[in-house]
């Protein structure tokens, strides 16, 4: 998105926040079962449900990258946020996942960040 101004890459952020957040008020967040998400929430003190909290607290500010097509299902995208969480920056990749009539919430990656992120809407 780095071909836009920064008001409608904003714009896009928010209409991902709102329709991903829906879905997670309606269906609950499938966060994928993988030993780096798990061993982050123990490294930070976290459960699950504080770990989706954070997810649902997510804004505009927290955006660092995307779309971002998925190069395991071509036409389909994620989104990558960061968040401080006690001192640690959180790596969080995001989708919205199926079907456009199944969709539904994941998180790919929840995780110490391994390098800084960019945050190019920090000021928006």
């Amino acid at each position: 998105m780095d071909e836009i101004s920064k008001e409608e890459q904003s714009k896009y952020v928010r209409q991902f926040l709102k329709e991903f957040k829906a879905l997670i008020d309606q269906k609950g967040l499938i966060v994928k079962d993988r030993v780096i998400n798990k061993d982050s929430l123990l490294v930070l003190g976290l459960t699950g449900k504080q770990r989706d909290e954070i997810v649902l607290s997510l804004s505009v500010t927290d955006y660092s990258s995307g779309p971002i097509e998925d190069q395991y299902k071509p036409g389909s995208y994620y989104w990558v946020f960061g968040k401080q969480v006690e001192g640690v920056e959180i790596y969080i990749k995001l989708k919205i996942s199926g079907r456009p009539e199944a969709e539904y919430a994941s998180c790919f990656s929840f995780h110490k960040s391994k390098e800084p992120l960019k945050h190019p809407l920090k000021d928006s």
